[in-house]
């Protein structure tokens, strides 16, 4: 079971947007945190400050330990989520130079001890993980680029010798542009069954407030781990920087795949067909430098032409999670982040998408039984 990326379009027709985001760097954003911290969870104020952060964009990612901060200082609802976009749409950015610990790349030994722990730990992984079952919980971001409609505004009398002419009058209109903001949210569950993932288990509830649209992603559980370590080991890999985690230092690799040896499968909707590729893809694995286990990976597409225009990025993060009795290391967020033009129109407008994903609620899969004597 080869990873996969299924983008979703909506076909509109829309104008060139003429708007621009507020660029701000992290620092900038925690001193806008700060004066507004306490605030949020007042009502009005929630509100005012989630409209605040969704004229920003970040310049450098936000840590998972930057975000947890904030929804703490800002119980908001509105600015809640309004800092889950800022945060999972800077996710594909380098970190603040602030945020990177001194100190020396591994030398030669170290590497080879490092990476050999971790081709060691992908194979224990995906043979060590039990049946079972989680909840895939998304929220779906999206922007509205400026929307052109021609209305019909009335009839316009035209005055003449014997008869009178009378033509529609045409009034153009132009929709204002909305930063990205949440369109809807789903529930759904999902199980690991003898090393395959498999969505959607018969006769369990499915809950969905409403379809997510945009990049979806499958394959976390296993395949698109074993899948991307694969192709980076074949192709190409260097140290990119230390960085801390919450039980010490995390070596952070770059890596770039060409297509030839891409394994990494991208499908879009392209008019009437459905476009699949392998594309030359790129991004990092973060990975626990004393025990190789793979803490977060991303994956940024490089589309060929006619479609190098499109961007499609996905990221997971893995931690220990409690299923039964034992402790695995498994996906418990993921984004994915997609920007293409706008279909059915000749104009250069482009869309945002993102999901944010957690993985939630990990039981092991089976059944109990118990026998009751006569007596």
């Amino acid at each position: 079971m080869r990873p996969f990326a299924l983008l979703s379009l909506l076909l509109l027709g829309i104008l060139p947007p003429a708007f621009a985001l507020k660029p701000v760097t992290v620092a900038q954003l925690e001193q806008l945190v700060s004066q507004n911290q306490g605030k949020s969870d007042q009502g009005k104020s929630d509100a005012k400050v989630a409209a605040q952060l969704a004229d920003l964009q970040l310049t450098e990612r936000a840590s998972a330990a930057h975000l947890a901060r904030w929804e703490v200082e800002f119980p908001g609802p509105r600015t809640r989520e309004a800092l889950i976009e800022l945060a999972d749409a800077s996710s594909f950015l380098g970190l603040p130079a602030s945020d990177i610990p001194a100190g020396p790349p591994p030398d030669r030994e170290a590497h080879r001890q490092m990476l050999s722990r971790t081709v060691d730990y992908a194979a224990r992984t995906l043979r060590s993980l039990p049946n079972f079952m989680a909840t895939r919980e998304t929220t779906h971001f999206e922007d509205t680029p400026p929307q052109q409609r021609t209305e019909n505004a009335g009839s316009i009398a035209s005055g003449a010798t014997s008869s009178t002419l009378n033509s529609v009058n045409l009034a153009t209109k132009t929709t204002e542009y909305q930063p990205l903001h949440s369109t809807g949210k789903s529930s759904v569950a999902v199980a690991y069954r003898d090393g395959q993932e498999v969505e959607d288990i018969p006769g369990k509830t499915r809950k969905r407030e409403a379809a997510a649209i945009g990049l979806t992603t499958s394959g976390e559980f296993g395949p698109i781990l074993a899948v991307v370590l694969a192709d980076a080991f074949r192709s190409h890999m260097e140290w990119g920087y230390w960085e801390q985690g919450a039980n010490g230092p995390i070596a952070v690799y770059r890596y770039l795949v060409p297509q030839s040896q891409s394994h990494y499968l991208v499908e879009f909707p392209h008019g009437p067909d459905l476009i699949r590729t392998y594309p030359t893809y790129r991004g990092e694995i973060a990975i626990d430098s004393t025990t190789g286990s793979v803490l977060r990976l991303t994956a940024v597409a490089d589309l060929a032409p006619p479609f190098q225009n499109i961007d499609v990025a996905i990221l997971v993060e893995f931690a220990p999670v409690v299923i039964g009795e034992r402790t695995y290391i498994c996906p418990v967020k993921g984004v994915a982040l997609s920007k293409m033009p706008v279909a059915g129109n000749n104009s250069a407008a482009m869309q945002t998408r993102l999901n944010d994903v957690a993985f939630t609620r990990y039981h092991l899969f089976r059944a109990d039984a118990r026998i009751v004597t006569a007596n």
